[in-house]
């Protein structure tokens, strides 16, 4: 719980710039006592319009104070929401090897699996959740994914107490991944919300930056929990203490959501009726990499498939370097993912928004993914040869590759829901992020796999170069389709 608060002090700078802390912006909405009241009895929110009687100044005035702070709170609330439930995932990127001897696996794709477990119930998920979300509305949609991921990682945490097998954890894993609905579903909110406020790829870097505030605190908070409960539990009881606190934090998100979160489109319809002034028209523009919709659209979700292909050898196998060719310990191994992101979060705070608003989406995209290429190419030059600790002056390289490739991260990821949400109708943007995420899912389910038999034949260094040369074909082609539509 002490975790979880400070967490959420730690969004306190995304909080400011939506105005919780300042000016309110102008958009109007319903006070958070109607919403709570509303939300309890599932009746549909509806606008105070009749609250204020004509040519009340004053008291319009204090209505559209509270209705712009309602604007500010829902965003904090899925920024909250989407912090929290990443918990789940980067609490445990440090403790894959503890997970491989709890289960006594070795490097291979058994081992690999322990990563494709959850993408392959992603599948599912992020085809089913979006696309309900287009029709039902965002707000109940994603709490009710959010509280499924609890529920589901609450399972995983008493599967390791009980001592179940491999094959009962990873079940688990695969209906856990099933109810991962909430980042594209959270995006196509951001992406609906920043769309009428002129804001996209800022709300989208917030996003981003959220994502990454999780993998911050993530790793930190579970070393130290590990750390504490080790003292006195088994190693497994420690596992499953993390996992139970992840549970907790996506249990917390789905609250914060049904409880804060008002659905937009009622936001700018209500507000539009009350306003004087007409509101402006949804404006979509051509997609950067496409003449056609459908073409525009299949290629960025290319594009980021090959960049999430490449990406998983850092996921799954990052951790196992740390731990054979640095030498840290679980803990030591945690910090560092801490340290590593901070770099990430600095990035999309003050970088990403102003990289897209100057180069472009595009441009922002390769830039991006040429880091993360090179990234991965320096790690697997560094551990190429041989099995032991690194040297110094490797090690010194082995470092610097991995911030390359953690400052290509976050330039990349706000690019691709850019440059798919600001060409797609409103009423599809759940069901296109939804296509998005599922790529990116079979590319997350395939990749541990054969890189890990990859890195079992070959080693680490031809991992992490096939690694790096998915992700450069990639950035060739996002390049090679804008050159394309531009031709055209």
């Amino acid at each position: 719980m002490i975790g979880a608060a400070f967490s959420l002090l730690l969004l306190a700078p995304p909080a400011a710039a939506f105005g919780l802390a300042s000016n309110p912006p102008a958009i109007r909405v319903p006070h958070l006592p109607s919403i709570m009241m509303r939300a309890a009895s599932r009746q549909p929110l509806r606008m105070m319009a009749s609250a204020t009687p004509a040519g009340g100044g004053g008291a319009n005035e204090v209505l559209e104070a509270e209705q712009s702070r309602q604007v500010s709170i829902s965003v904090f609330a899925v920024l909250a929401a989407a912090f929290l439930n990443l918990l789940g995932f980067t609490m445990m990127l440090g403790f894959t090897p503890a997970l491989g001897s709890h289960f006594n696996l070795r490097i291979g794709a058994r081992f690999g699996s322990l990563t494709s477990a959850y993408p392959v119930g992603m599948l599912a998920g992020v085809f089913i959740w979006p696309a309900v979300s287009d029709r039902v509305g965002r707000v109940p949609v994603l709490a009710l994914s959010l509280a499924g991921s609890g529920v589901g990682l609450a399972a995983q945490s008493l599967a390791l107490v009980c001592g179940w097998p491999l094959e009962a954890f990873l079940g688990l894993r695969v209906l856990t991944g099933s109810c991962a609905g909430a980042s594209p579903i959270g995006k196509a909110y951001l992406a609906d919300m920043g769309s009428c406020k002129g804001k996209l790829p800022t709300y989208l870097s917030w996003r981003d930056a959220a994502g990454t505030m999780a993998f911050i605190v993530g790793p930190a908070l579970s070393g130290q929990i590990f750390r504490v409960v080790s003292l006195k539990r088994t190693v497994s009881t420690s596992l499953a203490t993390v996992i139970g606190t992840a549970a907790f934090g996506s249990l917390l998100a789905a609250a914060l959501v049904a409880l804060l979160a008002t659905e937009v489109d009622k936001i700018v319809v209500e507000a539009a009726r009350e306003s004087t002034t007409p509101a402006p028209p949804v404006k979509l523009i051509a997609c950067p990499l496409g003449v056609s919709l459908v073409a525009g659209v299949v290629s960025v979700c290319i594009v980021s498939g090959l960049k999430d292909f490449g990406a998983s050898a850092f996921d799954a196998f990052f951790a196992v370097l740390l731990k054979q060719r640095v030498g840290l310990d679980t803990r030591s191994i945690s910090l560092a993912y801490s340290g590593l992101n901070c770099l990430s979060l600095s990035v999309s705070t003050l970088m990403a928004s102003r990289c897209i608003r100057l180069l472009g989406p595009v441009l922002a995209c390769c830039t991006g993914l040429a880091l993360i290429s090179l990234g991965l190419l320096g790690v697997g030059a560094t551990v190429a040869t041989g099995t032991g600790l690194l040297d110094p002056s490797a090690q010194l390289a082995f470092w610097a590759s991995v911030v390359l490739y953690q400052v290509g991260v976050p330039l990349f990821g706000p690019t691709v829901p850019t440059m798919l949400l600001q060409c797609v109708p409103p009423n599809r943007r759940g069901t296109v992020m939804g296509i998005d995420n599922a790529i990116n899912t079979v590319a997350r389910v395939i990749a541990p796999l054969v890189l890990g038999m990859l890195y079992a034949s070959a080693g680490a260094g031809a991992c992490f170069k096939v690694a790096s040369i998915v992700v450069a074909c990639s950035a060739i082609m996002c390049a090679f389709r804008r050159l394309i539509v531009m031709r055209s």
